[in-house]
Parts: C-alpha cells; structure tokens; sequence
C-alpha cells in the first residue's frame, strides 16, 4: 500500500521551488493526520472530503476542512478534472491565492501528487466555462465586471443582490416567468449588449428588480424581472438563500451559466446546477 505521508515528505525534500498551499482530498482522517505532521507549518492546507464523519473530526480538531458534495469514491478519473474546479472555487473563497504553487494531495479514488500553479489556473477559469457552455468570452467578463460593480456599491448605500442567466433564452423562458413588464421590449440589440459598457448602468438598475435578467449567448439582455421556478426535486442546501438556489436551479434546468450576487458581498458563478467559482468582494 502507497504511504501517502511518504510520498508527501519525499516531493517536498525533492522540490526546489516549493510549495505555498496544499490541498489534502481523502475520506480517511487518519491519512489526513499522518500528511498534515510532514507538512511544513508555512504551507497553508485545505482538506476535502466527502464524509460526513470526517469532516465532523477535522472540523473538531481545528484543522481546515470542506465537505463536497459528490462522492469521491464514485469520481475515479474524474477527480482529476474536478480538481480543477476545486481549485478554482478555493481561489474564489480566498483559500489560495494566485500566486500559490499547489501541492494537492490525492488520497482518493486515486492515490498520488499533482503540482498546481495557481496562477494558470487564474487565467483561463473564465475561458474554460465560456467554451463549455460555447459563449463568447467577452459576454462572461462584462457579466462579472457588472455584478462587481453591484455589489461593490449597493444601491442609496444600502447592499443589494442580483441574479443574471447567459445561455439559451427560449430555455431560459422555459423555467422562469414575468414578474413585471419586459423592460427591454423594443429596444435595439446594440442598448442591450452587457458587452457594451455604456449600458451597465442600465442593466444595474433592472438588475435590482426581483428575479433575474436573462442573456444570450453573445450578451443581449432579453428579458429582466424573470422568476425562476425551482422544482420539488431540487431542494436548498444549508444556509442557501433564495437567490442562490435560483441560481443554482436555472443553470441545472437551462444547462445554462448563473451569476449571483448576493447582498452579504458574494459574487458566485453556477454552470449546470453546481458552484464553480465564488469570489468575495472587498
């Protein structure tokens, strides 16, 4: 059986760079143990882990930990890439920065080292969710320079939060309803373009009406004020607001991207009904 305690004390002695941060991925608490006495004390570590009793004894002994929501046991290679979004998401929440060089830790289902430069992450995060979903990269960029510029000044002083979807609109349609009248009816493409940034300040003030604005693919506001109907089957998470299970949901149901902008200063981007990034503002 590999000794993962080894292997880790083995790159660190080897490697002449270094590491900054380190991400331990393992459902095992002993193994988690057995690592986190090898590590340096300077190397900032996250565990995670898919088990509930798990994560309850790390989270006793103080020692950094997440619990994911799919299985590790049931990923097999997988895991590989969704260690990508994992990173990313921690760059998000401030667990790494972009500058970190990532020693990540696999303990599950596959055992092993993979070195992460953070940084190269941190350059294509919004290209690598633009091309899955085939929307223009620019579309993506002024969505988040938008809920960046909500968030970051509230409205009259006050916090606010809104909700944008980009993909397909008649899917979009399909999952939300009309709040109020479609404020952008009639208007040419060009007064609705998020791409364009003459019109966020437009977009910023139907961006606090309830419900959300929905996108096309290359950046057309089509409609504002739209509800999101969450069906029975998804249910909220613990302490998930309203508009963040919106979120979720309408990127699940329209196999759509959602940004959430949350009142407490959140900034979260869904792709089919899972969290890829999330990013606090300051």
């Amino acid at each position: 059986m590999v000794d993962l305690s080894k292997l880790v004390s083995t790159a660190i002695d080897s490697d002449r760079l270094g590491f900054s941060a380190s991400v331990i991925i393992s459902n095992n608490s002993r193994t988690v143990n057995k690592i986190l006495e090898v590590l340096p004390d300077s190397v900032r570590t996250v565990t995670l882990t898919s088990s509930s009793n798990v994560f309850d004894k790390l989270s006793k002994s103080d020692i950094g930990v997440k619990l994911l929501e799919d299985s590790l046991s049931s990923q097999g290679l997988s895991v590989l890439v969704n260690l990508h979004d994992l990173i990313l998401q921690g760059l998000g929440e401030g667990n790494f920065s972009s500058t970190d060089r990532i020693l990540a830790i696999l303990g599950e289902p596959l055992i092993g080292l993979v070195i992460i430069e953070a940084k190269s992450l941190t350059s294509n995060k919004l290209a690598i969710l633009s091309n899955e979903h085939d929307i223009d990269i620019e579309v993506l960029a002024r969505v988040m320079e938008l809920a960046r510029n909500i968030g970051g000044r509230g409205r009259e002083g006050h916090p606010v939060g809104a909700l944008f979807a980009i993909g397909s609109v008649p899917k979009l349609r399909r999952y939300t309803t009309a709040l109020v009248l479609n404020p952008f009816k009639g208007h040419s493409e060009g007064r609705r373009n998020v791409t364009e940034p003459n019109n966020h300040e437009t977009l910023a003030e139907f961006a606090w009406l309830d419900g959300a604005i929905l996108f096309n693919s290359k950046g057309v506001a089509s409609d504002a004020g739209r509800y999101v109907q969450v069906p029975a089957g998804i249910n909220p998470k613990p302490g998930e607001g309203g508009r963040h299970l919106a979120a979720r949901s309408i990127s699940q149901l329209a196999e759509a991207i959602s940004v959430c902008v949350s009142s407490s200063g959140n900034i979260t981007i869904y792709s089919k009904g899972k969290e890829k990034y999330r990013v606090r503002l300051s």
